[in-house]
């Protein structure tokens, strides 16, 4: 049977899918992470038609057998490179079938470009047109109200415009601050349209945030002066640039003498031995404070009856959005709101406290240091008390713990502890044990440790395979929940592990229940008739048994049950995907 499709474009002309494929690749995207469906095979035909002269001209596909990891996987491929890619899926089902990754890659301020086709518009011999019944139930009314509220963008493609243009428009979008998802869509007809065009011919610029300006990095250096205790409180700062956004914010708390704590960190922000780390807890290290930088958090401290800090204490917060415009509601006090980029404001303010009497060190290290530093010494040792206070507390109580023979979060993630290297990639989704993780990992290394902003589980199985497709020569581990694991569809996420030569080592924390939901009623309804059940419905009884998803593939697995064969097994774990196997441990804890 001829191709309708050829008869129109002809061997020197392109159809609006063959441009869009090529203006991806010309765009710097390297890979589409394709859930597909039939409204993609204008796109299909393009491509396997571009691949037979020119395999370079387009990005690579990625096959995902679910749609939510196709966008984990994009989303952990950006949280390494910077650089969004492509996520393909069917029309409005395909894109609900996104899901909860939407609200991460939102909230987490992640670049990526999401394609989905309409259902088709015609019928009869045009190119594109309508070919099954399922197409008719496949038309909606508004397919971009699903995404709408989550995205910098969305828009449909219709010709006679350019692909170029859409396409060039969505990934600029996407990409400048705050970053995050853009939605393209466009029916078969439209893809199957020959059009004039020049793929990669418009420039993607956009408009990177700077220091504040100079009146204001005085009046901050001058209140930072003033401060005997000025602490940091940070969420994002690192996921841009990782090493030279750490490296500023290192720079500021040494001249400072101010101490750092992370709140929900999505990336390293500040090496975590560091002796002015003081923690994931914003409260508890206010107790101490007289000045709040807040330097690229949206949710600083966690919302209580009382605020964590007295009236008095000016709280300076530097975002390129501070009014947070995509929180409905936003109610944190700030004394001075700064719109600027956090860590070229934090490094200009630390500039000017070396300049006159700041230091270069305030670190402990040795060394002659210029006027000024006696003061900044003391304004570091608080906060030095803080961390070598929380660091004796974790080691007494992991004592104790290996003492009782008993497997918690904390033994098992002090375990994994001692397995990492430089060449360690950490994804934390653990849930209600993620501070756990935080405080038991020793890392210090930009780059070294990712983990989404968003509440939409699911997500580290297959970013996993995205960080690892971005960072060949590293060692991914991810740490996941139960129910994490489960949401993160592990069938699907471990046969694209293996399909993309991207292994992996999962651990599992499981405590055989949604302990979220437990504790969160726990914590309304103390006294209640659900706490005196123990909250039945947050329990999975029978447990369920995690190692076996992964076997659709083969995956190194294990149960793991006790103390005594934690180190074993891990190293078992990692041996195998060290040797190109992904590995799966169910590590069965008590909590």
């Amino acid at each position: 049977m001829d191709d309708p499709a050829a008869d129109v474009t002809g061997e020197s002309e392109l159809t609006a899918a063959e441009v869009m494929l090529r203006s991806l690749r010309e765009y710097d995207v390297e890979y589409v992470f394709g859930n597909f469906g039939t409204d993609h095979p204008p796109l299909l035909e393009a491509a396997a038609r571009i691949r037979e002269t020119e395999p370079d001209a387009i990005p690579e596909f990625v096959l995902c057998p679910h749609e939510s990891n196709a966008l984990s996987a994009a989303s952990g491929y950006a949280a390494v490179t910077g650089r969004p890619q492509a996520v393909f899926v069917h029309v409005d089902v395909g894109t609900q079938n996104l899901g909860a990754m939407v609200h991460n890659v939102h909230r987490g301020d992640v670049p990526v470009f999401i394609f989905a086709g309409l259902a088709p518009i015609t019928h009869g011999d045009e190119p594109g047109a309508r070919s099954s019944g399922i197409q008719y139930i496949q038309d909606v009314y508004d397919q971009d109200a699903i995404l709408e509220q989550y995205c910098r963008w969305t828009g449909e493609y219709r010709p006679p415009a350019d692909p170029d243009e859409f396409v060039a428009r969505a990934l600029t979008l996407a990409s400048t601050p705050r970053q995050g998802p853009s939605y393209l869509t466009a029916t078969r007809e439209a893809l199957e349209t020959t059009v004039e065009s020049t793929p990669g011919s418009r420039p993607i610029t956009t408009a990177q945030p700077s220091s504040a300006d100079e009146r204001t990095v005085d009046r901050l250096a001058s209140m930072v002066r003033e401060a005997d205790a000025p602490l940091v409180v940070t969420s994002k700062l690192g996921a841009n640039g990782a090493e030279a956004s750490v490296e500023k914010l290192v720079q500021f708390a040494e001249a400072a003498g101010a101490g750092v704590v992370e709140q929900r960190p999505t990336a390293l922000n500040f090496p975590r031995t560091h002796d002015l780390h003081v923690g994931f807890a914003p409260r508890e290290a206010m107790d101490a404070a007289d000045l709040v930088v807040i330097a690229d958090a949206d949710v600083p401290w966690e919302p209580d009856t009382e605020p964590p800090l007295d009236s008095d204490v000016p709280v300076v917060h530097i975002d390129v959005d501070p009014e947070k415009r995509h929180y409905p509601l936003w109610d944190f006090q700030i004394d001075l709101p700064i719109r600027a980029d956090p860590g070229a404001t934090l490094a200009a303010v630390a500039e000017r406290l070396e300049a006159v009497g700041g230091r270069d060190d305030a670190s402990g290290a040795g060394g002659d240091s210029p006027s000024g530093s006696d003061d900044v010494d003391a304004h570091a040792n608080t906060w030095r008390r803080q961390h070598e206070a929380r660091l004796t507390d974790r080691d007494d109580s992991l004592d104790e713990q290996y003492d009782s023979g008993t497997l918690t979060p904390e033994v098992l993630t002090d375990a994994i502890n001692e397995t990492l290297d430089e060449s360690t990639i950490v994804l934390n989704e653990t849930t209600t044990n993620k501070r756990t993780v935080l405080e038991h990992l020793d890392l210090d290394r930009p780059g070294s440790y990712v983990s989404p902003y968003g509440s939409g589980l699911g997500w580290a199985p297959g970013a996993a395979t995205g960080v690892k497709m971005a960072a060949p020569d590293h060692t991914v581990v991810a740490l996941v929940g139960d129910g994490s694991y489960v949401f993160g569809n592990p069938t699907a996420s471990a046969w694209m592990a293996a399909a993309h030569d991207a292994p992996s080592l999962t651990v599992v924390y499981n405590n055989s229940r949604w302990n979220a939901v437990r504790t969160s009623t726990l914590d309304q309804h103390p006294d209640g008739s659900a706490a005196a059940a123990d909250v039945p419905e947050s329990k999975f009884d029978p447990i369920l048994d995690l190692s076996h998803a992964a076997h659709v593939v083969d995956a190194h697995t294990a149960v793991v049950d006790s103390v005594a064969s934690l180190e074993t097994e891990l190293q078992n774990a990692l041996d195998a995907v060290d040797s190109g196997t992904p590995a799966v441990l169910d590590v069965r804890v008590e909590q």
